[in-house]
């Protein structure tokens, strides 16, 4: 029996998924995070739908947007974009590092019960319009279908450690996934380690970044727990070339750990949106990174796991 998996526009069967970008954000449209990082400004609901349908038009089927609260979420825009491109759109609750919110941010004097039932909230009724911002509530009629957590490099401080436990207790009253920012890659295997203790499986875990730490011992230290990898390195060679992941996920599929890769593209830029003026695109892992996989060797069952087989596993609902 399979899990539902929750989008802006309603729960839809794992099989319908489709081709996902397991990380990204269409739209960052205010708070702390665009004062500190102004690139970060992705305000436009029409060019999130130019890049959507972009996505769409070369294969994709499936988005998950990675902004929890507080981090500029536009939860009615995220449905319009799901609307117009034809895209299932998947998004978040939960918490970002803490250093992205302010020290006045209700995230530091709420308790970890109040927290986890304003995140169930957002996953059984409808994410709040402004992340809580209150003082009146705006619910949208998009609800989350994942549980964002955070770490910074090297470290899980008090603050962070609260909103994982927030997210596990969330997990443990909705059965949504969650899905982790581990800093530069540090971490991750930590954060698995920190959610089991808190009663959370790891097969109900994406990590994302981990491609940014390309140690294949800890990648197979990681996968062997059960939990998701997220890689989203393709088009960013400033970061390393891509030959960098595409070795990562080769040695993992020679582990038979294959199974537990995701891709995404986590373009939080202007400059990385066709529809600003830049590039690569949000279609970028569909229109080049594929056609790559095949020339690099790649069978057509792994490539359907990368893209479809695992992020439909990845993102269901827990049953039990």
């Amino acid at each position: 029996m399979k899990g539902q998996i929750r989008t802006v526009r309603g729960d839809i069967d794992p099989g319908e998924l489709g081709a996902t970008d397991a990380h990204e954000h269409l739209l960052i449209r205010n708070d702390l995070i665009l004062v500190k990082t102004p690139a970060f400004r992705l305000d436009s609901v029409e060019c999130a739908e130019r890049e959507a349908a972009d996505f769409k038009k070369y294969g994709g089927g499936a988005i998950v947007d990675a902004a929890p609260i507080g981090i500029g979420r536009d939860p009615d825009g995220l449905l319009r974009v799901s609307q117009t491109a034809d895209v299932h759109v998947i998004a978040a609750t939960g918490f970002h590092k803490s250093s992205y919110y302010l020290d006045s941010h209700w995230r530091h004097y709420y308790s970890v019960d109040e927290i986890a039932k304003l995140f169930a909230d957002e996953v059984e009724l409808g994410m709040e319009q402004t992340g809580y911002a209150g003082p009146l509530t705006r619910r949208s009629q998009a609800r989350a279908g994942v549980i964002k957590a955070a770490s910074d490099y090297q470290s899980i401080c008090a603050s962070d450690r609260k909103g994982f436990e927030a997210a596990a207790l969330c997990h443990q009253m909705t059965g949504a996934p969650i899905l982790t920012h581990s800093e530069i890659g540090t971490m991750a295997l930590d954060q698995v380690r920190l959610l089991q203790s808190l009663g959370v499986r790891p097969e109900h875990v994406v990590v994302s970044h981990v491609d940014r730490n390309p140690d294949p011992y800890i990648h197979r230290e990681l996968a062997s727990t059960g939990a998701f990898l997220e890689y989203d390195g393709a088009g960013r060679v400033k970061y390393f070339p891509e030959s960098v992941m595409i070795e990562l996920i080769r040695k993992l599929f020679e582990c038979d750990l294959g199974g537990q890769i995701l891709l995404g593209g986590d373009m939080a830029r202007r400059s990385y949106w066709k529809a600003y003026g830049g590039g690569p695109g949000i279609a970028y892992l569909m229109e080049r990174f594929l056609p790559r996989l095949r020339n690099d060797g790649f069978c057509e069952r792994q490539i359907q796991m990368l893209y479809c087989g695992n992020a439909a596993r990845a993102f269901q609902f827990r049953l039990d």
